[in-house]
């Protein structure tokens, strides 16, 4: 049944429209306010904010439940109040979750973008019902607040299968470098020296790893070439001084030890020693690999 209903999402191009409406002007922010993109993406973090973010509001809410089944049928203030306070504070941890949610979901096309519209769809219910719960409970009608917020409690755990989905079925907010192989730990040769001029950038393979050679200032560099956000090659890219920018979402690595210093991307390149013999460019594992 989840399948089914997985694929129908996936393949309902209905939900384009919708998803565009949002997805405009979403967009459009964030473009405007790179400060707050970056924050959002969770670069500084070292993996995607939102990840870490909805914790909060499952925790809370799946406590507040707890609490108003052990609430039942007893006049204990104590627990009402405190089932009260559990399901506010996660009302208010969803707000902030969901904001570095729109930010990731607002690199997606496609499949994942439906999926993930949905998945922000159903959670925007769930907390719609949980506010409606706190008003509830705030007007003497714990009864009817405690079945708001259970039903929404339950959307949510279905949202949370549809996040599931999200990172492990299209691998949103996953290092796309995460099963390459590590390169070489000797050096090899990979490209003749004169084929690489100043401010070019090239994609070589070396032991089934890819790997990015750019010449700048003089000087030959080698970092891993997959985009750690979704894959995109970096050679694809161009180079800003000693960084290279990805051509797909503007992640910004530097060149001399593979560091993400601009998002979406939040993890860092795998970093490769170079040097020139008999004409050659020779590449082999190195241990920076993002180190400042």
């Amino acid at each position: 049944m989840a399948t089914s209903l997985l694929t129908a999402v996936e393949n309902r191009s209905s939900v384009d429209t919708l998803a565009e409406a949002v997805h405009r002007p979403v967009q459009a922010v964030l473009q405007k306010r790179p400060e707050l993109r970056t924050t959002l993406d969770g670069t500084w973090l070292g993996h995607p904010l939102h990840a870490a973010l909805t914790d909060f509001p499952i925790g809370a809410w799946a406590t507040g439940v707890v609490l108003d089944i052990a609430g039942l049928g007893r006049r204990k203030k104590g627990l009402h109040d405190a089932a009260f306070t559990a399901h506010a504070f996660g009302l208010a941890a969803a707000g902030a979750a969901a904001l570095a949610g729109l930010a990731d979901w607002s690199y997606l096309d496609g499949k994942p973008r439906r999926v993930g519209f949905v998945h922000a769809a159903l959670n925007t219910i769930a907390a719609g019902l949980f506010g409606v719960s706190l008003l509830l409970r705030k007007n003497g009608r714990r009864g009817a607040g405690i079945a708001a917020s259970t039903t929404g409690f339950g959307i949510v755990m279905g949202s949370a299968w549809l996040g599931g989905v999200m990172s492990y079925h299209y691998g949103i907010g996953v290092s796309h470098r995460a099963f390459e192989q590590g390169g070489p730990s000797g050096f090899v040769p990979v490209l003749r020296n004169d084929e690489l001029v100043e401010g070019q950038l090239r994609r070589v393979v070396a032991e089934g790893a890819p790997i990015l050679l750019a010449r700048a200032n003089g000087r030959v560099h080698a970092i891993g070439d997959t985009c750690t956000h979704l894959g995109c090659s970096l050679s694809a890219g161009r180079l800003d001084g000693e960084r290279v920018v990805c051509t797909c979402h503007g992640s910004q690595f530097r060149l001399r030890d593979g560091r993400v210093m601009v998002g979406p991307a939040t993890d860092s390149e795998p970093h490769y020693e170079t040097r020139v013999r008999d004409g050659q460019i020779e590449v082999r594992k190195s241990g920076l690999n993002g180190a400042s």
